[in-house]
Order: C-alpha cells, then structure tokens, then sequence
C-alpha cells in the first residue's frame, strides 16, 4: 500500500509539473502574440497619421496657393506676355523673374520638384525649373500624353491629385498636386506643384522597433505597391503587385490585424488600415515575420519539450523499475508461501 500511495503522489507531482508549464507556455505565447500585435497598430497609426498630414498639407498648401492673389495676378501677366512674345522673349522672362523668387521660396521651403502654371487653354506658361514641355500645349501638343496632363484636366475643376509616375528629369517618382486659378468668377488655368517620393519613402523606412523583417509599405487600388519593400534592391514602387488578404480587407474599409501569408509568401503579422483620404485610395500596412516574432516561444517551446521528455524518462524508468521490485517481492513472497504449505 505504501509503494502504492508513493507512487500515485508521484505520478501527481509529475503530471502537475508536467500541466502548469504548458498551461504557463499557453498564456506565454498568447501574450508575447498580442503585444506584437498592439506594436505593429501603434507603429501603423503613427505612420498613417504622419502620411495622412502629409499630403493634407500639400493639399491645403495647392489650394491656399491656387486662391493668392499674387498667383492669379501672375497668371493675367504671365498668359499675356507668353500670348505676345512667347517665353523665350526678353519681355517674357522680365515679367517672369517677378515671380520667380516666390516659387523658389515654395520649391526650397516645402520640397517642391517643380511649379507649374498653365492657362485653361493648356499652355505651359511658367515652370519654375525648365521642363521640355515649357513653353508647348499639353492639349495639342507633343507633350499630350504625358502624365501631368490628367491631373491638370481634372484641376479646371477642382483641386485634385495626380498619382507618382517616374520623372527623369528629377530621377524620382514624382507626384501631382493641382487647382484651380480664378480672377473673380474667370477661370484663368491651373496651378500644379510637384512633390517627391524620397518625402514618402522617408517615412516609410523609418524602422526603429521593427526588427530584422519589420516594414511599412504602401498599395495603391492596383495593386501595386506605393514605397520600396526592405526585402528588394530594386525599387518596388509601381512595380510589385501585391494582393493579400490584408489589403483586400483594407480596400474594403476594414482597420485591422493579422497573420496571414504576406506578399514574399512568408507567414507574418500584419496590421492594416486604409488612408482614408478623399483624393487617395491607398492601404497602408506594418509587417513583421511570424518566425521573428515568435522566436521567443519558439525557444520556451524547445526548453518544455526538453524538460517533458526528461521528466517522462524519469516517470517512466522510476515506474518500471518499481514495477520490477515489485514483481520480485510478490514472487518472493509466493514461493516463501509454497514452502510453508509443503512444510
């Protein structure tokens, strides 16, 4: 009885330290899971609020802009000097240099690429840096498929926003921001400013705290990716397709989190959103590998199954040697009782 009740205590402590470390790795893991996952949201929020000003900014910036009277009045001077003279003319470019330090002033200040003005017919009538198409019509022109030529058709309407094409001439992607120029109730033309993707991708490769597989990237509604991926040489910017089931649910207005397989077809945590601008129909995601983030229960894991089988090893050689005394006794026992009977 006493082997008996020794080796039930036994089997009870073993089972007890055997349950209590699974049941702890249970809870380990569930909260190492959830604080990668409120990382990756409070990484995702900073950034889509660092990039939601950002081009609300630049959106007010085109409209205070478009509605200064210097600039309409620089459109009356300017459309009349170029109809007159053209922009190579002494006239021209003395009518010209009025304004031209203003724009700097914009360019320098706010990171412009270029300034445009161009009248409601079309006509190219100043850049603030020298561009092929100055001086031609993006209606008539050679110039009419370029991709400033949508943006500028949209904005005789309403300030709008032209997405990143690749720019030669400032060796970068380049995006547009345009509106319209009044004098009173006359539509004069359209302002546009021209803006760089080193501004974005700056934001985007901000990495602190996102470890060796962490990233921030962007998506346009086609798809294509609207930054550079961490894990590429070459630009993936308007060149890599990705279609995941965080963007899906990100272009269905869905904010959210989880793990699924990621664009490079490895499993990672993702958080998503869209931008939630009126002129953008961006997602913004924040990923991180699963195999990295979970590296630190991937190491408990090892440790309890290490410890489990040494415990089991020991339960087990403990109850097989016991099992064999015991036999030996009970043996002993009943020979000692033949002999008596014989006797």
């Amino acid at each position: 009885m006493t082997k008996k009740a020794a080796l039930a205590i036994l089997i009870s402590l073993l089972t007890f330290f055997l349950i209590v470390p699974f049941l702890s790795y249970r809870s380990f893991k569930s909260a190492i899971k959830e604080e990668f996952l409120n990382h990756l949201v409070t990484t995702r929020d900073l950034v889509k609020l660092q990039i939601w000003n950002y081009f609300n900014d630049r959106y007010g910036d085109i409209d205070i802009l478009s509605r200064n009277p210097v600039t309409s009045q620089g459109f009356i001077r300017l459309h009349s000097a170029f109809l007159a003279y053209g922009i190579e003319h002494a006239q021209f470019q003395k009518i010209k240099n009025i304004y031209q330090p203003l724009m700097d002033y914009y360019i320098s200040d706010y990171g412009y690429t270029n300034i445009f003005f161009i009248d409601k017919d079309g006509n190219v009538i100043f850049t603030a840096l020298r561009e092929d198409f100055s001086g031609t019509n993006l209606i008539t022109g050679d110039y009419k498929q370029h991709s400033i030529v949508p943006v500028f058709k949209r904005a005789l309407e309403d300030v709008n926003f032209g997405d990143y094409t690749w720019n030669d001439k400032a060796n970068d992607y380049t995006a547009h921001f345009a509106a319209p120029v009044y004098k009173d109730e006359n539509l004069l033309g359209v302002i546009i400013t021209e803006i760089p993707f080193a501004h974005l991708d700056t934001m985007l490769t901000q990495r602190a705290g996102m470890g060796q597989s962490g990233e921030e990237y962007l998506v346009g509604e086609d798809g294509l990716m609207r930054s550079n991926s961490r894990f590429s040489v070459k630009p993936t910017i308007l060149q890599k397709e990705v279609d995941t089931e965080a963007t899906r649910e990100a272009f269905e207005g869905y904010v959210g989190t989880k793990i699924i397989d990621g664009y490079r077809g490895v499993r990672v945590l993702s958080a998503y959103t869209p931008l939630n601008l009126n002129f953008i129909n961006w997602a913004l995601l924040v990923e991180i590998d699963e195999a990295e983030a979970f590296a630190p229960i991937r190491a408990v894991e090892t440790k309890l199954k290490i410890v489990a089988s040494i415990i089991s090893a020991i339960a087990i050689g403990y109850i097989y040697l016991t099992y064999r005394s015991y036999k030996k006794e009970n043996k002993h026992n009943i020979s000692e009782s033949e002999v008596q009977s014989e006797a």
